[in-house]
């Protein structure tokens, strides 16, 4: 919200958010007052040594329970993947070229051995029938839109922090802190899936982006979920 660095130092979010705030304080033309409220609130939490502590902790956690459930999709997968498939029009086999990284790996991969995300392609639905009168969204894990999670937009960068929005069978989208090109492919992980994604759809909302992805390759984490 504030546009800071974690490591930043004080003098610097606090500069940060009066420049915010000069800008979106209902006051002001063209103020918005759901903006301000969102920004007293980020204040609240990092311009206080003790709730700034405690704020650093539960990033810190989420970002283990992240790297723990990538790697308990990627045992999952392993444990539930099928035999390799003679037939390579078998629209079930796994990738030969990883999706992110492009690097070939033998047939019947889950993962790419380089970059470690999913090679399995994602099965796009039939139809443009509503999830729920096709039942494809009660196979899906649960997403809560207050769920955090990462995107990464080369194999080899660091992570973002994103928050979710919505989860389908076909991709799902997220909240961003940057814009995303459409047509790029990144890699977005969070608890209940890691999956190669197609950005289609990248909208500036305020401070943040909301971008819609398709997904190209996903691995879920609930076991005989995985596609």
């Amino acid at each position: 919200m504030l546009h800071v660095q974690p490591d930043a130092p004080p003098e610097v979010v606090r500069a940060a958010y009066r420049a915010l705030m000069a800008r979106h304080h209902p006051d002001q033309e063209g103020g918005d007052h759901v903006q301000a409220v969102l920004l007293n609130e980020a204040w609240a939490v990092l311009g206080n040594a003790t709730s700034r502590a405690e704020y650093d902790a539960r990033r810190a956690r989420a970002g283990e329970r992240h790297r723990a459930g990538a790697e308990a999709r990627r045992e999952s997968c392993a444990e539930q993947a099928p035999p390799p498939s003679s037939s390579p029009s078998s629209p079930h086999a796994s990738a030969e070229h990883c999706a992110f990284c492009g690097d070939t790996n033998t047939v019947g991969a889950v993962v790419c051995a380089r970059c470690t995300a999913p090679l399995a392609r994602a099965i796009r639905p039939a139809s443009h029938r509503p999830p729920s009168a096709t039942g494809e969204r009660r196979t899906l894990p649960r997403v809560s839109r207050a769920d955090w999670g990462t995107v990464q937009l080369h194999w080899t960068g660091e992570p973002l922090d994103i928050r979710l929005r919505n989860l389908s069978v076909g991709g799902v989208s997220f909240y961003a802190g940057a814009p995303l090109a459409v047509g790029a492919r990144v890699r977005v992980i969070a608890a209940a899936f890691d999956a190669v994604v197609e950005v289609v759809q990248c909208n500036r909302r305020d401070s943040v982006f909301a971008v819609q992805g398709a997904f190209v390759t996903v691995g879920f984490t609930s076991r005989g979920q995985s596609r």
